[in-house]
């Protein structure tokens, strides 16, 4: 299985080779390429990177705050994206979290490197990808869990490494935007899911029957991204019921504006409870 690593900048390279040692300790089957290493002296870079564009099988794109919009990491996403789904371009978030990926990347269903979970989740991801020997999931736990303390080690090395002076950028994002973008991508998801036949008819199908699923991942996402914790939805005919709490303070409020684009989204008015059942705030959002 050919997997085409990705990179732009230092701490990107530091990643991205650090995946290339490691992948093939969990699965085998995966030969991973990265340019910094694998072209050869006097070769022509461009013609290797592109060969190895349209003969790889899954592709991880090195993503940090200071080379999100580099032109070389886009370029080499839509490569990857042109040649096969999108499910198999990954990128790998070093430093950042998934809200702050911004632009043509944030389409594609990343993985946060510091997540153990979620690293595992891509593990398991290419595993099921490869048009080889599919390991088994007992031996790929066992792999896994075997070599992720030396992937860890080298992801905090490479968090701790300053980017290049005034090449780094503030990610600063609205919470409407986030909202927007979360509620966009569990539906999107949720329809790639049911449509991977071309069945339209049966993808709307299934899509109505799980919009409830996308809505309920849609507000614990939404209240996670401002440090709260859903712990029930329930919806009526006329609103929306959450129950939530913040963790560390009692005394910490909502704020208006959060709610009321909470509850546009969700298209009917919302109520939020605390666990003991005392109203915390009311949007006031009208309706037809």
């Amino acid at each position: 299985m050919k997997v085409f690593l990705s990179w732009s900048g230092e701490r990107s390279r530091q990643v991205a080779e650090a995946l290339k040692h490691w992948l093939p300790d969990v699965i085998q089957e995966i030969d991973p390429w990265v340019s910094s290493q694998d072209i050869a002296k006097g070769g022509k870079g461009l013609d290797e990177i592109t060969h190895e564009l349209a003969a790889t099988d899954f592709g991880i794109i090195c993503v940090t705050p200071e080379n999100e919009t580099s032109r070389w990491i886009n370029y080499e996403a839509g490569s990857l994206a042109k040649k096969f789904e999108i499910a198999h371009v990954a990128p790998f978030l070093i430093d950042m979290k998934i809200a702050d990926l911004t632009g043509p990347l944030s389409k594609f269903q990343a993985t946060v490197g510091e997540n153990r979970d979620d690293v595992r989740k891509l593990i398991g991801d290419m595993n099921k990808a490869s048009a080889g020997r599919i390991v088994a999931e007992d031996r790929l736990e066992r792999a896994f869990a075997r070599s992720w303390p030396e992937l860890e080690r080298t992801l905090q090395e490479a968090r701790r490494t300053s980017p290049s002076e005034g090449v780094r950028h503030s990610i600063k994002r609205s919470e409407a935007e986030m909202l927007e973008e979360i509620l966009l991508l569990v539906r999107k998801q949720e329809y790639r899911g049911t449509n991977l036949e071309g069945k339209v008819d049966q993808a709307e199908e299934k899509l109505s029957r799980n919009r409830r699923i996308s809505e309920d991942e849609f507000i614990l996402a939404s209240f996670a991204k401002i440090g709260w914790q859903v712990t029930k939805s329930s919806w009526g005919n006329t609103e929306v019921n959450i129950t939530a709490r913040h963790p560390e303070d009692d005394n910490v409020f909502l704020s208006r504006d959060f709610i009321e684009r909470i509850a546009k989204s969700l298209g009917k008015p919302v109520v939020v409870v605390s666990e003991s059942g005392h109203a915390l705030i009311r949007s006031g959002v009208d309706f037809p």
